[in-house]
């Protein structure tokens, strides 16, 4: 007989030996229902525990986005008051409007005192000015009214052939019944700035004096995709030979199925996919099959696609990773707050960097420390008795490189932020849209995001551009240069 039984049901074998046999057995059957119940019970806790950490989950601890935080989730922690009112503080240099040059003026309005309002004396009109002249602009919108350019197109009889010949448009008119600009508003106020179309057919009634129809506002932004395909293009391309690019991605429900809306940010622009894989083909679509430039990231698995030393993982996502792995063990380890502790050394010695304090080489000494308190805790966790904690520390350890690639190479971020930046006005513009409904569509999504991205990443108008390249498509020019060629 195994002691171990006997350990438990606190029987000596003395005793043991003792007991008749049917009592022995129904011991042993007792002993084993208690044990199949006690395999039983771990297996519902670590369930329960499982469960109430999915609960728990919100954006502080997971990779869920804002939006989804329930009313119960605990809010972000309070500023600490420093003792300031609101608004500019006493010495702030103001920041006003500055003045359009005189030319620039459509009217002046002379206005010249008449009389002192203190002794009552009359002021010449000739006499010359005692101070500088006081100049206030007031901007005004004029009336909108549509310019309508009517193509008379006469028609003839051959006197040879007796055919009837019309006189063609020219080259340069509109294939429809607006214009590049109209073209342009349209397609940016049903994109960037998210207007559905019956907002944008009430827009353009009230505002533009534009009688048109919803199909015309769709026709209108297919131009528009049409004429945005080579700056696109272009875009994409520079991404692709870009260093070191930013990249995430976020669902975008389709026609078919549901999609995902991929971006790659890189210094001088920004490109939107839309693919049906969060896969391997998905990212190929983004940054092609051969990039060899550095990208920063989150721990999503497809990006593995990449060596560690040609990638960053952030810091933020793994910040909020390690808050969920303490709200979960807070009661049996401490080992997630230590982590947490070292990651806050780390963004002290990352904001001494960017404020100027330390030069690369400097940053790379100063964070020697740091990787060997992570390092070794790493290794301590992949050995605690938490299949969460151990799974976190062996993904660390073997893309151990990956989190250190911000030391290594100036300009790297430790963060992700950049791309989630990028994407939040696309997220905006699911919201209420709800995707696109045909390829068309997301060919639409994804250049008017590029485009307006790029635009403002440039330092240029959105209308203008998108205008400028609509423009050049209907005359068959080349389109306008949003980024240099590769």
């Amino acid at each position: 007989m195994d002691e171990e039984p006997l350990l438990i049901l606190g029987i000596s074998p003395e005793d043991w030996a003792k007991t008749p046999e049917s009592v022995q057995l129904a011991l042993l059957s007792l002993f084993d229902i208690m044990q199949a119940q006690q395999a039983q019970l771990r297996e519902l806790q670590t369930l329960v525990r499982e469960l109430q950490a999915r609960l728990g989950q919100t954006s502080q601890n997971s990779s869920k986005p804002p939006s989804s935080d329930p009313p119960s989730a605990r809010p972000k922690e309070p500023r600490t008051p420093r003792g300031r009112k609101a608004g500019g503080q006493p010495g702030h240099e103001g920041h006003q409007r500055p003045l359009v040059p005189p030319e620039r003026v459509d009217e002046a309005i002379e206005l010249r005192p008449e009389a002192c309002p203190h002794c009552q004396t009359p002021l010449a009109p000739t006499a010359p000015d005692a101070a500088p002249l006081r100049r206030t602009q007031v901007w005004e919108l004029p009336p909108i009214v549509p310019l309508i350019t009517e193509y008379r197109q006469h028609t003839r009889c051959c006197p040879q052939c007796r055919e009837l010949v019309t006189a063609p448009l020219p080259p340069d008119a509109p294939p429809g019944a607006f214009g590049p600009r109209a073209t342009a508003l349209m397609a940016l106020l049903r994109s960037h700035f998210h207007a559905s179309l019956a907002a944008v057919e009430e827009f353009c009634h009230d505002v533009c004096n534009l009688p048109i129809s919803s199909g015309s506002i769709v026709t209108s932004c297919d131009r528009v995709s049409e004429a945005l395909a080579p700056v696109d293009t272009a875009i994409q391309d520079a991404v692709q030979a870009a260093d070191q690019v930013n990249a995430d991605e976020t669902s975008w429900p389709t026609e078919t199925r549901k999609g995902w809306l991929w971006v790659a940010i890189c210094s001088i622009a920004t490109c939107f996919r839309i693919h049906p894989s969060r896969g391997r083909k998905g990212l190929a679509a983004l940054l092609g099959d051969a990039y060899r430039g550095i990208v920063g990231s989150d721990r999503l698995s497809t990006y593995k696609l990449y060596p560690s030393g040609q990638r960053q993982l952030c810091w933020a996502h793994l910040i909020r990773n390690l808050v969920g792995l303490l709200a979960r063990y807070a009661d049996e380890t401490r080992w997630a707050q230590r982590m947490l502790d070292r990651t806050e050394d780390l963004f002290f010695v990352w904001h001494a960097y960017k404020e100027g304090w330390y030069d690369q080489v400097a940053l790379q000494q100063a964070l020697i420390p740091v990787r060997l308190a992570m390092h070794e805790l790493l290794v301590e966790g992949t050995t605690l008795p938490y299949p969460k904690i151990v799974g976190f520390s062996r993904e660390l350890l073997a893309q151990w490189d990956a989190l250190w690639t911000f030391s290594r190479v100036a300009g790297v971020e430790p963060t992700n932020n950049a791309a989630e930046r990028a994407l939040r006005p696309a997220v905006l513009w699911r919201k209420g849209s709800f995707g696109s409904r045909s390829a068309t569509g997301c060919r639409f999504a994804e250049r008017m995001l590029s485009v307006c991205a790029t635009c403002a990443q440039q330092d240029r108008s959105r209308f203008a551009f998108i205008t400028e390249a609509v423009r050049a498509a209907w005359a068959s020019e080349p389109a306008p240069l949003l980024v240099p060629t590769p």
